[in-house]
C-alpha cells in the first residue's frame, strides 16, 4: 500500500516566512515613528555610551557590553543610533513572537487534536498566518511597547532575551536538540543579571524545562549542563562591579557593589514570598501576574479527551467551557493592548512591563488560532460523522467574528496609538534645551546644575550645534566627591585645575568649592541652568537671562543681590513672551486636561465605553513644564520686588499654566492680588507650612521644583530655616530683607537681619536694620526684653566696628538697667568673652558668684575665663566645683583637662582625657590631648598611636595637623 505524502510544516510559509515579513513591516513602522534626538528613555544611556556620566554602570551588563561600539560613534550620532537599534531590537522580538505563535502545538484539546494532524501539530489551515499576525499587532503597536521599541531604553534588549528563551524551548520540540536547552539556561542566566524582573520568571522557566523534558529531567549530565550554563549566565553579575572597582571612581569595595546589584533581585525574591504568604500586600500585582500567566497554564495542558467526565453530556459541557474561557482570555489580552484603566501600564509602575505585553500576545496568538482551528476546519476522519454536531452553525460566524476582531483590533490600535506616539516622541524637550542653548553666550565657560538630566539634555544640543567645547558642564552634587574631580580634569584637562590628589578620599568642603568657583569666576563665565539655593549661593547670586543664570558676586556690602535693571527686564520680557511663548502654549495644552464637553467622534466614543483613554504620554510635557514652571516664578518675584506687579502676575499665571501644581507660584501669586489691591500686609507665619505645598513633603523639595517665594510669611519661615537650619546666613538676608521691605513694622524681621549680618560681619547693615525699631519704639511695641535684645545687637555691631567703648557703653547700660536678671548679665558676660574682654566679663562672673557661689554656670564661665586669661589654678579650682555638682559636665571636664595639660599637671589631665574619651570616642580634641600628654611624658607607644588615629580625622592642611605629623614622623624614625 503506497504511502502517504505528507509535507514538513516547518518548511510552510507561516513558521518560516512570516516572521521575517512581520518584522520588516515592524522595522518600517518604527523608522517612520523613531525620535531622533534625546528623551526621557534614552537620556541616562546616551550620556554613558558619550562619556558624559562619571559614575561607573553597576546595573544591566548585557546593555552595557552591547553598548560598547557605540561608543566610537560621535556624541552627535549616538541618540539616534541608540534609538535604531532599539527599533532593531524591537523588530527580531517581534519576529521570535510571530515564530513562537507559529510553533505553540494545536493539540491541547481533543476537539484541536481531531482537525490538526500535521507534524508537530503546528496550525497548517489556510488562515494559519492570522493569528502570527494577531499577535505581532497586539503587542508591537501597544503604546508603551511602542515607546520603548523607538527610544532606546535597554528595555527592548531585556525582551528580546526573554523572547528568545521563549522561542528556544518551542524550538526543543521540533528536533529535542539540548543545546537549545543549554542555551536558553545561559541566556536566562545572563537575563537574570541584566534585568531584575527575569528573576521573577524563574520559577515559570525551571517548571518550563521539567514540562518538556518529563521524566528525562533526570538525567545528571543534562542537569549539571543546565546548571553550568545558567551559572556562566549569572557570573554577568560580576562584571560591572568589577569595572566599577578598578575605575577608582567610587571609594568603596567589590563586595559592597556586587551588594546593591544583588538587592533588586532580593527585593523581587522578597515580594514574591510576601505575595504567596499575604497576597493582598500587592493585590494590584498578584491580581495582573495571574491574569497573564493563567493562559500560559491552560495553554501547557494537553486535556484528556472527556475532559475527566465519561458521559457525553459533561464532557460536551467541558468543551463549551472551555471556548467561553479561551474566548474571554482572547478579548481581555487585546483589551489589555489597549491600556485599559486597570492595565500594566496605568499601575503607576516604573517598570514598563513589557514582558506581560508580550505573554499576552503570545496567548492572543493562540486563542485566535484555536478558534480558527476549532470552528474553521472540519474534523479529520476516515468515516463521515453520523451526526451533525449540534453548534455546527456557529462555525462561519465565529471564524468571521475572529477575522474581524483581528482587523478592528489592528485598526484601533492604529487609531488609538499612532497619535499618541507621535506625542510621546515630539520635540518638546528639544524645544527646551534649545531655547536655554541659545540664551548661553558663544564665549563658552561653565554649565552648573543640580539636575544632572537637564545638564545632560543642554549639553546634547550644544553638541548637535558644534558648540560641544565650549562650556563645562558640573553636576553640582557630585562636586563634592573628589573622583568627579578627576573625572573633569581627564575630560578639561585645560579647564578643570587638577586641585585634589589621587590618594585623597574625604568628601570636598563646601567653602573649597565656593573658593573654586570664585576662582573660575575671575576669568570665565558661570552660568547656572535653573533657579537653586545652597552653599554656593553665600557668595553668589543668579542674574536671568532666559532659562539660563548667570552667576555674579552678590555685593559685598549688601551682600543682598541687585535689583533687576531696565535692560535685563526687557530681554527676559522678550524671552518669555515671544522666543519662548509657543513652546510654553505646547506644554500647556498638552497637560491641559481634556474637555468633558466636547463632541466624541465614533472612535473615541467607543474608546470610551471601552474604558480606554486615549491620554498622550505626557511625561515629557510634564518635565518641561516643570523646568519652564519654575524659571516663570523666578522671573516674576524679581518683577515683584521691582513694583511691576502686573507683570508679575502674568508670570505666575503663565508658571501654573505649564504647571498647575506649582505651590509657590500660587501663594506668589495670592499674595500679588493683595498688593495690586492695595490693602495693608499682615504677617502671620504659622501659615507659613508644608500643609500648604501639596505633594511637597518639605521646603527644600517644594523649592526645587517651583521656584523662590515671594509671599513675607513664608520668606520669613524660609529665612529662618536659612539662618538656623542651614547656617545659609547670607541667603537669609534677603528674605528677611524683603519681610521688612513688605511689612516694615514687623519687628522680628528687624532682629533676624540684623542677627544675620552681624554673623556676615556687616556692623553698618547691622545698625541700619535696627535704625527704625530704636528710632520708633512705640510703632514696634518695644517691651524691656526686645529692647534689651536691640540694644546688645547694637553694642556688637560697635564692637565689629572697632568702636569698643560705645559697645561697652550699651552692655553697661543694660546691666545697669538689669542688675538681677540672670539672662541678661550671662548674654553681657559671653559679649565680654567674645570680644576678648575677660576682665569685663570676669566682674560680672564675680558679682554673680558672690551672691550664689555654686552656681554651676558661673562657676563654668569662670573657669572658661580663667583659662582665657592663663589663670590656670583658678580655672581647676573653678571646675572641679562645677564637676561635684554636675558630675557628667563633658564641657567642664574637657575644660579641666586642657586646664591641667597647660598646668604640666600631666596625670591628672590625662585621666581626664580619658574618661572623655570613654564617653565620647576618639574626638579630634580628645586624641589631640593623650597625644600631647604622651609626647611630653616620652610615652612613644602611645604618642605614635594617638597620634595616627588624630591623622586619620585630621584636615592634613592645618598648623596643628602638620606638627602632629612631623612630631609623628620624628616618633617612627
Amino acid at each position: 500500500m503506497p504511502t502517504e505524502k505528507r509535507t514538513d510544516p516547518r518548511k510552510n510559509f507561516t513558521p518560516r516566512y512570516l516572521p521575517w515579513l512581520l518584522a520588516i513591516a515592524a522595522f518600517i513602522v518604527y523608522c517612520l515613528t523613531l525620535q531622533h534626538r534625546v528623551s526621557l528613555y534614552n537620556l541616562t544611556d546616551v550620556a554613558r555610551v558619550c562619556g558624559w556620566n562619571w559614575k561607573p554602570q553597576i546595573y544591566s551588563p548585557i546593555t552595557f557590553l552591547v553598548l560598547l561600539p557605540f561608543r566610537l560613534l560621535p556624541a552627535s550620532a549616538v541618540p539616534l543610533a541608540l534609538n535604531f537599534f532599539s527599533v532593531l531590537c524591537a523588530s527580531l522580538t517581534l519576529a521570535l513572537l510571530a515564530r513562537s505563535v507559529a510553533l505553540l502545538p494545536q493539540d491541547r484539546t481533543d476537539d484541536q487534536r481531531k482537525r490538526e494532524k500535521s507534524d508537530f501539530s503546528f496550525l497548517t489551515i489556510r488562515s494559519a498566518w492570522l493569528p502570527p499576525v494577531l499577535a505581532v499587532a497586539v503587542c508591537g503597536l501597544q503604546l508603551t511597547f511602542w515607546e520603548h521599541a523607538t527610544n532606546f531604553s535597554g528595555e527592548m534588549l531585556d525582551l528580546l532575551l526573554f523572547a528568545f528563551v521563549i522561542w528556544s524551548l518551542l524550538e526543543y520540540r521540533l528536533g529535542e536538540q539540548e543545546g537549545r536547552l543549554f542555551l536558553a539556561a545561559f541566556i536566562y542566566g545572563a537575563g537574570m543579571a541584566e534585568n531584575f524582573a527575569m528573576v521573577g520568571f524563574l520559577p515559570l522557566f525551571l517548571t518550563a524545562i521539567i514540562w518538556i523534558r518529563g521524566i528525562a529531567i533526570l538525567d545528571l549530565r543534562f542537569l549539571s549542563r543546565m546548571m553550568l550554563c545558567g551559572t556562566v549566565g549569572l557570573l554577568f553579575y560580576l562584571l560591572l562591579p568589577l569595572l566599577a572597582v578598578s575605575s577608582g571612581n567610587l571609594p568603596t569595595t567589590f563586595w559592597e557593589i556586587l551588594r546593591l546589584n544583588l538587592l533588586p533581585a532580593h527585593a523581587v525574591l522578597k515580594s514574591i514570598g510576601i505575595s504567596i504568604l499575604n497576597p493582598m500586600q500587592h493585590l494590584q500585582y498578584v491580581s495582573l501576574a495571574l491574569a497573564y500567566l493563567l493562559p500560559i497554564l491552560v495553554m501547557a495542558i494537553r486535556w484528556s479527551a472527556t475532559f475527566g467526565d465519561s458521559s457525553r453530556i459533561g464532557s460536551g459541557i467541558a468543551s463549551v467551557l472551555l471556548h467561553i474561557a479561551q474566548a474571554f482570555f482572547l478579548g481581555i489580552f487585546i483589551w489589555m493592548a489597549f491600556d485599559p484603566q486597570f492595565g500594566p501600564r496605568n499601575l503607576g509602575s516604573s517598570m514598563p512591563l513589557l514582558t506581560f505585553y508580550y505573554l499576552g500576545a503570545l496567548a492572543v496568538g493562540y486563542f485566535a488560532g484555536y478558534f480558527l482551528l476549532i470552528f474553521g476546519k472540519q474534523e479529520v476522519t476516515k468515516r463521515p460523522p453520523r451526526k451533525t454536531p449540534p453548534l455546527q452553525f456557529l462555525n462561519i460566524p465565529i471564524v468571521i467574528g475572529v477575522w474581524l476582531l483581528a482587523a478592528v483590533t489592528i485598526v484601533g490600535l492604529i487609531y488609538r496609538n499612532v497619535p499618541l506616539i507621535k506625542i510621546s516622541n515630539d520635540d518638546t524637550l528639544h524645544q527646551f534645551a534649545k531655547l536655554t542653548e541659545e540664551k548661553l553666550p558663544h564665549t563658552g565657560g561653565y554649565l552648573l546644575s543640580d539636575d544632572i538630566y537637564r545638564l545632560f539634555l543642554v549639553r546634547s544640543v550644544l553638541i548637535e550645534d558644534g558648540r560641544g567645547n565650549e562650556f563645562v558642564p558640573l553636576d553640582t552634587g557630585s562636586l563634592m566627591i573628589p573622583a568627579y574631580h578627576h573625572f573633569l580634569h581627564k575630560h578639561f584637562q585645560q579647564r578643570w585645575p587638577d586641585l585634589i590628589p589621587l590618594s585623597y578620599t574625604n568628601m570636598v568642603r563646601p567653602v573649597g568649592l565656593i573658593q573654586l568657583l570664585g576662582m573660575l569666576s575671575r576669568t570665565n563665565d558661570l552660568y547656572y541652568l535653573h533657579p537653586s539655593f545652597g552653599y554656593y549661593f553665600e557668595h553668589f547670586y543668579l542674574e536671568p537671562h532666559g532659562l539660563v543664570y548667570k552667576l555674579k558676586t552678590l555685593p559685598s556690602d549688601t551682600l543682598l543681590p541687585p535689583p533687576l535693571d531696565d535692560h535685563l527686564m526687557a530681554e527676559n520680557e522678550d524671552f518669555w513672551t515671544h522666543d519662548a511663548a509657543p513652546s510654553l502654549a505646547k506644554a500647556a495644552n498638552a497637560i491641559a486636561s481634556p474637555d468633558p464637553n466636547a463632541s466624541l467622534s465614533t472612535g473615541e466614543y467607543l474608546l470610551m465605553r471601552l474604558h480606554i483613554s486615549r491620554q498622550a504620554n505626557q511625561d515629557a510635557a510634564l518635565f518641561a513644564g516643570t523646568y519652564y514652571s519654575r524659571s516663570l516664578d523666578f522671573f516674576g518675584v524679581l518683577l515683584q520686588r521691582a513694583d511691576e506687579f502686573e507683570r508679575a502676575a502674568t508670570n505666575f499665571e503663565a508658571a501654573l499654566e505649564v504647571k498647575p501644581d506649582n505651590a509657590i507660584a500660587q501663594i506668589n501669586l495670592n499674595f500679588n492680588k493683595e498688593l495690586r489691591s492695595g490693602a495693608p500686609v499682615t504677617m502671620d507665619p504659622s501659615r507659613a507650612n508644608t500643609d500648604q505645598f501639596g505633594k511637597y513633603a518639605t521646603w527644600e523639595q517644594v523649592l526645587n521644583a517651583n521656584g523662590p517665594f515671594d509671599d513675607p510669611d513664608f520668606c520669613f519661615v524660609y529665612g529662618m530655616g536659612l539662618f538656623r537650619d542651614n547656617g545659609f546666613v547670607n541667603q537669609s538676608i534677603a528674605q528677611f530683607k524683603r519681610v521688612c521691605e513688605l511689612a516694615p513694622d514687623y519687628l522680628p524681621a528687624h532682629i533676624m537681619l540684623a542677627q544675620a549680618y552681624l554673623l556676615s560681619h556687616r556692623p553698618q547693615s547691622v545698625m541700619d536694620a535696627l535704625r527704625a525699631p530704636l528710632a520708633n519704639p512705640g510703632r514696634f511695641s518695644l517691651n524691656d526684653t526686645n529692647e534689651t535684645q536691640l540694644h546688645f545687637l547694637a553694642a556688637a555691631a560697635s564692637f565689629q566696628e572697632s568702636n569698643p567703648a560705645d559697645g561697652i557703653r550699651l552692655v553697661d547700660d543694660e546691666i545697669a538697667q538689669h542688675p538681677s536678671d540672670e539672662g541678661v548679665l550671662n548674654t553681657a558676660a559671653q559679649i565680654f568673652i567674645v570680644r576678648g574682654l575677660f576682665t569685663n566679663a570676669l566682674s560680672i562672673i564675680n558679682d554673680q558668684l558672690n551672691s550664689s557661689p555654686t552656681n554651676p554656670t558661673w562657676l563654668y564661665n569662670k573657669g572658661y575665663v580663667a583659662i582665657q586669661m592663663k589663670n590656670y589654678p583658678v580655672a581647676i579650682a573653678a571646675l572641679d566645683q562645677v564637676l561635684k555638682i554636675e558630675t557628667n559636665n563633658g564641657n567642664a571636664l574637657f575644660n579641666r583637662a586642657i586646664a591641667n595639660l597647660n598646668s604640666d599637671n600631666l596625670d591628672a589631665a590625662q585621666a581626664d582625657y580619658l574618661r572623655l574619651q570613654q564617653a565620647l570616642g576618639n574626638k579630634l580634641p580628645i586624641v589631640y590631648g593623650l597625644g600631647e600628654i604622651a609626647w611630653r611624658k616620652q610615652d612613644t607607644n602611645d604618642a605614635v598611636r594617638y597620634y595616627q588615629i588624630y591623622l586619620t580625622q585630621a584636615n592634613t592642611n592645618t598648623a596643628e595637623a602638620k606638627t602632629v605629623a612631623e612630631r609623628l614622623k620624628s616618633l617612627n624614625h
